[in-house]
């Protein structure tokens, strides 16, 4: 039987269709993903922008011909910080019913963490899992970044921040190509942050090697740009490995570069050129912060996470 997941993110919304087999194991049926900036202006105006939702709204209509088309009953759409933090969300989630059929649920920060965490573990290899390493998940989003610690496959820790790459994007980067000054502005976001976050974690991971997992949007273009494809390929993105020396030769070749001179690289998505700038530091200090050496990038994550969430709940 068909299930359809739908995350409705800051940046970007997607689609999965699957099945379920055993060990939790998906199916990709159909999957499908625009870019429509939902969450651009929320933290300054604290509302959703009608152009915004009205692609928002286009692209769910999108959807939900795709899941008439295969037949599917169960649907969960799930939003996240773009809708947590604006006023107006509930004119957007009402209009969105009436124009699709399509029901959202607005989660928290930690739930979103734990959907994210179930999406990735449904993915991993027997091995990894089965080890008593740690591993520290990070879902970089538009307006809000979640983590999770695990030891093996039980969740130690976690939460959620509320810095994302469009929110630090419009607060930091204000020159093209990006300066000194826009770099120490994301700097003075971030690392304040991320310095908490290592005192409230760094107990857990004493004496164990700590794997780190990035999902979503900035890991998998990171991704993308390292092996250089001329089309998005989930299988060779999932599960890649980039050293940490080499994301700062891809950063210090970001940096360099006008916003449209970015839009022409070899796996970089033109409407990602703007974010990667925040979204490249953070994943650098988040790193550099957790003296980690290595990213592995996963393609699984929150999506997947919703749609093992729809039995459970029948």
């Amino acid at each position: 039987m068909p299930y359809a997941s739908i995350d409705i993110g800051s940046n970007t919304l997607r689609l999965l269709i699957g099945e379920i087999q055993k060990n939790n194991r998906i199916v990709d049926i159909c999957s499908q993903r625009e870019i429509t900036r939902l969450a651009d202006g929320v933290d300054k105006t604290g509302r959703l922008m009608d152009e915004n939702m009205g692609a928002s709204l286009a692209v769910l209509k999108e959807f939900s011909s795709l899941i008439s088309r295969h037949k599917v009953t169960h649907v969960k759409a799930v939003a996240t910080s773009a809708l947590r933090e604006s006023s107006n969300s509930d004119i957007f989630i009402q209009k969105a019913l009436a124009d699709t059929g399509i029901s959202i649920e607005v989660i928290s920060g930690k739930k979103e963490a734990e959907l994210t965490m179930k999406g990735i573990f449904s993915s991993l290899p027997d091995p990894f899992l089965m080890t008593q390493h740690s591993a520290f998940i990070v879902d970089i989003g538009g307006g809000s970044t979640e983590w999770i610690l695990c030891k093996g496959q039980h969740p130690v820790d976690m939460g959620s921040i509320p810095l994302g790459v469009i929110k630090l994007y419009g607060n930091c980067v204000k020159t093209d190509p990006v300066s000194e000054d826009d770099i120490a502005a994301l700097n003075r976001e971030m690392v304040p942050v991320l310095e908490n976050l290592q005192i409230k974690i760094e107990q857990h991971r004493r004496d164990t090697k700590t794997y780190f997992i990035g999902t979503a949007g900035t890991f998998t273009t990171l991704a993308s740009l390292d092996l250089k494809l001329d089309t998005y390929a989930r299988e060779k993105i999932h599960l890649h490995r980039i050293p940490l020396q080499r994301l700062k030769d891809i950063r210090k070749k970001l940096f360099a570069l006008s916003l449209e001179e970015r839009k022409k690289l070899k796996g970089l998505e033109p409407g990602r050129a703007d974010l990667i700038i925040p979204g490249i530091q953070f994943t650098i200090n988040i790193m550099d912060c957790f003296l980690l050496d290595e990213l592995i990038v996963s393609d699984y994550g929150l999506l997947e996470g919703i749609l093992l969430e729809i039995p459970e709940e029948e």
